[in-house]
């Protein structure tokens, strides 16, 4: 019985030793993995300019290995003649493996005057497993060879241009600009119009020696007046005063109107509302008959009478 008891406790202590080296064995057999790269690269032939050029990479990475996001390439020029497009990243786990599928999209747009080969370097990344027992993480790298693929030109250049392969030439077109110089003189004509016009009105250079029209100053003052007041009716009688004196070049009376209107014909034909004018000034200012200046001459004949003196001022 003790020997049969102590062979047991041998075989179990045995038995117990071979699955410790079993586990230590496995775990350096992990530890000194290598890594597995793979790469299917785009055919080498018939590309053209902006064509979109598919890389697809494999990494197979020990467990405990994760691809490290920062040392993939990014999307942008790489050289002179390819960038990079868009990258995509596929993991998956395989036999206790970690799996990584890479799909790089590359295009080209150089433009080849005959059919050239664009190299792409190599690419490289890392992978890192982080270890409870160590401070830093444990980093691999993976490595894939650099690959090249031929660019072909749009138009083969050993090609002659004949007058067979042009495009005919257009007809050539008259345009007729006759309406557009017309056009264009009639408005600088209208502007220098405009300008003189104005010129004129202000009495500007030549213009201010054209002669003074007092009554058609008048006229302007009594439109903008409001006549109902009994002021504004006094300030309009003195105004048109004023004005037929300094148009007539003396101080204009009742009594002498009439040889004072036959000197000047253009105000023949006012000689009748320009007596009742000089009536209704003498009852208002002399004997202070609002009422009855207004009756005589009621302020929408006064606006008239301005109006009238002023275009005879301006004919005569």
């Amino acid at each position: 019985m003790r020997g049969g008891t102590g062979s047991g406790l041998w075989l179990s202590g045995l038995a117990a030793l071979s699955a410790m080296s079993a586990l230590a064995a496995e775990t350096g057999a992990a530890e000194t993995a290598e890594l597995v790269t793979s790469s299917e690269p785009p055919r080498r032939v018939g590309w053209f300019l902006g064509d979109r050029l598919p890389w697809h990479g494999r990494i197979v990475a020990p467990a405990g290995f994760e691809l490290d996001p920062a040392s993939l390439p990014q999307p942008g020029p790489i050289d002179n003649f390819t960038e990079i497009g868009s990258i995509a990243v596929e993991d998956d786990e395989a036999a206790g493996a970690r799996v990584y599928d890479i799909t790089i999209l590359y295009q080209s747009f150089y433009v080849p005057l005959e059919p050239r080969e664009v190299p792409v370097p190599a690419l490289s990344v890392e992978l890192r497993r982080v270890s409870p027992e160590a401070g830093e993480p444990e980093r691999r790298e993976a490595s894939f060879d650099g690959w090249s693929v031929v660019l072909s030109p749009l138009r083969p250049i050993l090609e002659k241009s004949s007058p067979q392969a042009m495009r005919p030439d257009k007809p050539l077109t008259v345009i007729d600009s006759r309406p557009d110089q017309i056009l264009t003189a009639a408005a600088w004509a209208g502007l220098a119009g405009l300008c003189l016009a104005v010129g004129w009105h202000r009495g500007w250079g030549l213009a201010s020696r054209r002669k003074a029209r007092p009554l058609a100053r008048a006229r302007r003052r009594i439109d903008r007046a409001r006549l109902a007041e009994t002021a504004a009716y006094e300030t309009a009688l003195i105004a048109l005063h004023r004005g037929l004196d300094e148009s007539f070049g003396h101080r204009l009376m009742a009594d002498g109107l009439t040889s004072h209107i036959a000197r000047r014909p253009a105000f023949a034909a006012l000689a009748e509302p320009l007596g009742a004018f000089f009536e209704a000034s003498r009852r208002l200012f002399f004997f202070q008959d609002e009422a009855g200046a207004r009756h005589i001459l009621p302020p929408e004949a006064l606006r008239k009478l301005a109006r009238d003196l002023a275009r005879a001022e301006r004919n005569g």
